[in-house]
C-alpha cells in the first residue's frame, strides 16, 4: 500500500533524531486571490517571494535544537545562517489544469566561505501528509507538519552551505488545488520543476550574494523519494542536467503492492491496513480520477456506505486525523461483509469487516479489480519488462501508468532503504535497480539495515540505523513497526546517506 505519514511521537525519545521524519510547521503565507496563471508554469505569483524568517548561525542552532539536540549531532554544527523564503508559483494539477503551489527556499547566509558565492542546490521532496496547511517555509509553528519536515534539509544542507528548494506540493499550503495529486508522476515532477524555476527567479532577485554553482541534487523520502525519482526522470527527458539524485524509501515500482492485492489471502484480514494506509488510498484514488477521469462516474461506484459523497474532498484536510472516524468523516472498516472471501474466514478475521454502510470500499468494484488482476496478470517483478501487460480495469491502468520503471538514469543515483521496512518494501528499490541495470542505467543500492563491510562508504549510515534501532528497543518499543522502521530508523539513516553521496560530487 502507499507510504504512511511519518509519526510525530518519536520526539518523546531521548534521541530526538526523529525530527528527520516528522513534521510540525507554520501558517501559510497569504497571496492575493487576484493572482492568475496567465504567466505560465513556474512563474512567481505576485508578492513572492516572502522572507518568512532570517536566522544567523547561532539562531539556526537554537531553532534546530528545539527538535532535539541529536539532530545537529547527525547533521554537524551549522556553518551558515539561513533565510527562509516562501515562494508561490504557477503549476498544474493532475489533469493539466492550471493551479498554484508553494515551496520553501532556504538560502545560506553568513561569513563562512561555504555560505556565500556560488552554491550547490538541493531539490527536496517531503513525505506523505494529510495536513492541508503543511508549509515547509515556516520552521517556527509547531502546529504544522512543515516545520519538522524542513528541519531535515535545513540541518543537513542549508546550514552547511547548500541552497534548498522544498516544494509543499499542489494541494497544500496556499495552493488553489482542492486535492493532492499523490503519486501522479507526471504532475509531481512538473510541480518540482516549476518550483525550481520559480525559486531560481526569486533567488536572482535577492540582495545577498548567493547563486547556483551549476550542481543540482534531487532527494526526498517516502513520497518524496518517489517524487525525487519521477523528477529526475522528467528532467533527463527534458535535457535538464542533474548532478546526482538520491531517492529514499519510495514506492517507485508503483504497481508492485497494488498487484499483490490479488494474491491469495491478501485481503483476509483488513485490520492490517492502518488508518493512514486507508487515507492514502483515498487520496490516491482521487488523484487517479482527477488525472484520467475514468475510474468511476460517481464515487459511490468505488466507495460504499454513506461516505462516498465526501471522500473526494476530504484530503488534504484541516480536521484532526485521530478523530475522523469518531466524527463520522471516515468509515471505521476497510472492507465490507459482502466481499466474496468473507464467508470462508475465521471468526477473528471477520471482526475486521463491517457492513457496507460502515466500510470504505465498494465490494463489487474491488472484486472487479481483483478479477482483472487474475485475468490479465502483469510480470511486475521482471527486471526486463515489468509493465508488459494489458489490464482492462482503469484503476489497474492508473497504477501501472505511475510505475517508474520506464527509464534508466544517466546521472549518478543512490537508492536507499531498509530490507525490513514494513511500509515501503525494499523490493521497490531492489527491483527498480534491477530494471535500470537491464536497460543500461546504473544506480547504487544501499540497504541501511545490513552489516558494515570493509571500506564501506556508508558505514556511518548503517551505524546510525543500528544505534537508533537499539535506542528504540531500549525504550521498550518495537523497532519493526511502520512508524519506527519506515518513519524513524530508515529515514534518519537514508537522509545521512544521501548527503554523504552528494558530497562526492
Amino acid at each position: 500500500m502507499p507510504n504512511a505519514i511519518p509519526s510525530t511521537r518519536f520526539l518523546t525519545l531521548g534521541a530526538a533524531l526523529a525530527v528527520l521524519l516528522t513534521g510540525c510547521g507554520g501558517s501559510p503565507a497569504s497571496h492575493d486571490a487576484a493572482d492568475n496563471t496567465a504567466a505560465g508554469r513556474g512563474a512567481l505569483l505576485r508578492d513572492s517571494p516572502i522572507r518568512v524568517l532570517s536566522l544567523d548561525v547561532a539562531g539556526v542552532g537554537s531553532q534546530l535544537n528545539k527538535f532535539g539536540t541529536q539532530l545537529l549531532v547527525v547533521a554537524g554544527a551549522p556553518k551558515c545562517g539561513i533565510d527562509f523564503h516562501h515562494v508561490a508559483y504557477n503549476t498544474v494539477g493532475a489533469a493539466g489544469e492550471p493551479t498554484t503551489a508553494s515551496a520553501a527556499m532556504l538560502v545560506p547566509t553568513g561569513a563562512d566561505p561555504a555560505c556565500g558565492g556560488k552554491r550547490p542546490l538541493v531539490l527536496y521532496g517531503h513525505g506523505s501528509s494529510f495536513q492541508r496547511k503543511l508549509n515547509m517555509a515556516d520552521i517556527t509553528d509547531m502546529t504544522n507538519e512543515g516545520a519538522g519536515r524542513v528541519a531535515t534539509p535545513a540541518a543537513l544542507y542549508a546550514a552547511q552551505g547548500y541552497i534548498v528548494v522544498a516544494p509543499n506540493y499542489a494541494g497544500y499550503d496556499t495552493s488553489r488545488l482542492s486535492y493532492h495529486p499523490h503519486h501522479i508522476a507526471d504532475q509531481q515532477s512538473k510541480d518540482m520543476i516549476d518550483a525550481l524555476s520559480a525559486a531560481r527567479t526569486a533567488l536572482a532577485g535577492l540582495a545577498h550574494p548567493v547563486g547556483e554553482n551549476g550542481k543540482l541534487f534531487i532527494t526526498g523520502y517516502s513520497e518524496g523519494g518517489y517524487v525525487a525519482m519521477a523528477t529526475h526522470r522528467a528532467m533527463q527527458a527534458a535535457g535538464i542536467t542533474v548532478t546526482a539524485s538520491a531517492p529514499q524509501s519510495g514506492s517507485y515500482a508503483e504497481s508492485l503492492d497494488y498487484e499483490a492485492l490479488g494474491a491469495s489471502g491478501a485481503l483476509d484480514d483488513p485490520r492490517a491496513f492502518s488508518l493512514s494506509s486507508k487515507l492514502q488510498l483515498v487520496m490516491q484514488i482521487t488523484a487517479w480520477q482527477k488525472a484520467y477521469g475514468n475510474l468511476y462516474a460517481s464515487p459511490s461506484e468505488v466507495y460504499s456506505g454513506t461516505y462516498a459523497g465526501t471522500l473526494e474532498s476530504l484530503l488534504p484536510t484541516t480536521a484532526v486525523l485521530d478523530t475522523l472516524v469518531a466524527d463520522k468523516k471516515f468509515p471505521p472498516y476497510f472492507l465490507s461483509q459482502d466481499m466474496p472471501n468473507y464467508a470462508g474466514l475465521t471468526g477473528a478475521q471477520k471482526t475486521g469487516f463491517g457492513t457496507p454502510a460502515q466500510s470504505l470500499m465498494n465490494a463489487g468494484y474491488l472484486t472487479r479489480v481483483l478479477a482483472d488482476i487474475a485475468a490479465h496478470p502483469c510480470p511486475v517483478t521482471s527486471p526486463d519488462a515489468p509493465l508488459a501487460c494489458a489490464p482492462a480495469n482503469p484503476m489497474r491502468a492508473a497504477w501501472l501508468k505511475n510505475d517508474l520503471r520506464t527509464w534508466a538514469p544517466s546521472a549518478p543515483m543512490l537508492l536507499c532503504g531498509g530490507n525490513g521496512d514494513p511500509e515501503v518494501g525494499f523490493a521497490h528499490a531492489r527491483l527498480t535497480q534491477a530494471y535500470f541495470q537491464a536497460h543500461g542505467g546504473a544506480a547504487q543500492l544501499l540497504d541501511v539495515d545490513s552489516p558494515v563491510t570493509a571500506n564501506d562508504p556508508y558505514a556511518r549510515s548503517k551505524n546510525i540505523f543500528a544505534a537508533i534501532r537499539q535506542a528504540v528497543i531500549d525504550t521498550g518499543d518495537d523497532p519493526t513497526t511502520f512508524d519506527n522502521y519506515h518513519g524513524f530508523m530508515a529515514n534518519v539513516a537514508c537522509e545521512v546517506a544521501a548527503r554523504d553521496f552528494f558530497s562526492r560530487f
